[in-house]
C-alpha cells in the first residue's frame, strides 16, 4: 500500500499537539522539544498523559538523556510515539526499558468525503459533555478500560483536575459520553488542531461490548465531525478495526509505532544531578508552542 506522507503528517501533528495541550493543562510550559522529538510532562505517573512523540529516527544517546533519564529522575512512566517511517533501534530501546506495544494504523480523511450511516442504537444516549459531573464520569469510564490500579487512579485525577477548570481552558478538547440504559457505559472524544480533527478516546465497559455501542459512538463523532469547520481529520486506529474506518471514508497512511516505559521494571539510571534530564543541549530546543 502507498502511504501519503503529507497525510501521516497530519496524524501525527494532532496526536503532538494533543499531547502538549493535554500535559499543559496540569503541568503548564513543562514540554520540551529539540528536532524531530516533543516530550510531554503532565506531572502525573501516567503513560497516558506523559507522551513522547518522534517524528525523526533520534540517536539513542538523545532518548536516553533527554527521554529515559528525564523521567526516570522522576520515578515517573511515559510512553513513546514514533510517527517517522525509519524504524528505531529496537536493541537500543530494550536496554533503556522501553517496552513495544502493538502499533496502531494512522488513518485520515478529507471531511468532505466522510459519510455517516446514521443508524441510532436503541436504549443508547450519546451526548457532549457540558458540566464538571458528565466530565468526572468520562475519567470514570476511561479509567476502567485501564488494567494497571496506577494508571487508573493517574487517569481519574487528570480529570478531576480538568473538571475544576473553566471550559475555555480546554476548549480543544470535545467530550462525549454513552450512556445505554441511563448508564454511562462508553466515551469518545474530538480533539482540534489547526489543521485536523481528531478522533481519540473511542471505548466500551467490557461488559457492554459487541452490542454496537461503540459503532454507534463512532458514527455519532463522525456526524459531528462531518458539520465541524475542518477539511481534514485523523485517527489512530487498531489494526482490525480498519474496516469501519475505511467504510466511512478514511484511508491508511502508515503505522505509528509505541513504546512504554515504567521506571520500576525498566533498572533505568537515574542521573546524580539535573544536568543529565535539564542541563545539556538536548533540552534547549525550546517550548513546544
Amino acid at each position: 500500500m502507498k502511504y501519503s506522507l503529507s497525510a501521516k503528517n497530519l496524524v501525527c501533528r494532532n496526536l503532538e499537539n494533543r499531547a502538549g495541550y493535554c500535559a499543559d493543562l496540569l503541568n503548564p510550559k513543562q514540554s520540551k522539544e529539540i528536532t524531530g522529538l516533543l516530550r510531554t510532562d503532565s506531572g502525573l505517573l501516567s503513560t497516558r498523559f506523559n507522551q513522547v512523540v518522534s517524528n525523526a529516527v533520534a540517536l539513542p544517546r538523545i532518548l536516553q538523556r533527554f527521554v529515559v533519564d528525564y523521567f526516570a529522575e522522576r520515578h515517573s512512566p511515559f510512553s513513546l510515539w514514533h510517527c517517522a517511517s525509519r524504524p528505531l533501534d529496537e536493541e537500543a530501546l530494550k536496554e533503556m526499558g522501553l517496552v513495544e506495544q502493538p502499533p496502531l494504523i494512522a488513518m485520515a480523511a478529507e471531511v468532505k468525503q466522510l459519510a455517516t450511516d446514521g443508524k441510532p442504537l436503541a436504549d443508547l444516549e450519546i451526548r457532549a459533555v457540558a458540566n464538571a459531573e458528565d466530565l468526572l464520569s468520562f475519567g470514570e469510564l476511561i479509567a476502567e478500560i485501564h488494567d494497571s490500579p496506577r494508571e487508573r487512579a493517574q487517569v481519574k485525577k487528570f480529570y478531576q483536575h480538568v473538571s475544576t477548570l473553566p471550559e475555555h481552558k480546554y476548549s480543544r478538547l470535545k467530550f462525549y459520553l454513552g450512556l445505554f440504559q441511563g448508564q454511562p457505559v462508553a466515551t469518545g472524544s474530538l480533539f482540534s488542531s489547526a489543521d485536523a480533527l481528531g478522533f481519540y478516546d473511542l471505548g466500551t465497559l467490557p461488559e457492554f461490548r459487541k452490542r454496537g455501542i461503540g459503532t454507534a459512538m463512532f458514527q455519532h463523532l463522525l456526524g459531528e465531525v462531518i458539520h465541524s469547520h475542518h477539511k481534514h481529520t485523523v485517527a489512530l486506529v487498531d489494526e482490525e478495526q480498519q474496516d469501519l474506518w475505511l467504510n466511512a471514508g478514511f484511508y491508511a497512511v502508515g503505522e505509528v509505532t509505541r513504546f512504554d516505559f515504567a521506571p520500576e521494571r525498566s533498572g533505568a539510571h537515574v542521573p546524580n544531578s539535573r544536568q543529565g534530564a535539564n542541563g545539556n543541549s538536548p533540552d534547549r530546543g525550546g517550548e513546544n508552542s
